[in-house]
């Protein structure tokens, strides 16, 4: 079964890599999933990270951060662990 994905405002986001970017991109900078989250978080005026934030079950969600140029890593890290969780 494909795990179901929201953007910020509750509205559903399709399960693939580019429904996933263009969120993040274009949409509300939000896609969260059961016990995991991907947003853009805005450093500075011209520094933009995306933050895979997952959460393994001991209160303290684990934080990763990408650079924008490093998408491609962290949208793969966002589907591993979403495929991990339906297995």
């Amino acid at each position: 079964m494909m795990a179901q994905l929201f953007n910020k405002n509750g509205l559903e986001v399709k399960n693939n890599l580019k429904a996933i970017q263009d969120e993040l991109i274009r949409g509300t900078g939000f896609v969260m999933g059961e016990k995991i989250s991907a947003f853009m978080e805005r450093e500075s005026l011209h520094e933009k990270h995306i933050v895979v934030s997952v959460d393994e079950g001991n209160g303290v969600p684990t934080e990763k951060r990408f650079v924008v140029g490093r998408m491609n890593e962290a949208l793969e890290l966002f589907q591993r662990v979403l495929s991990d969780q339906t297995q």
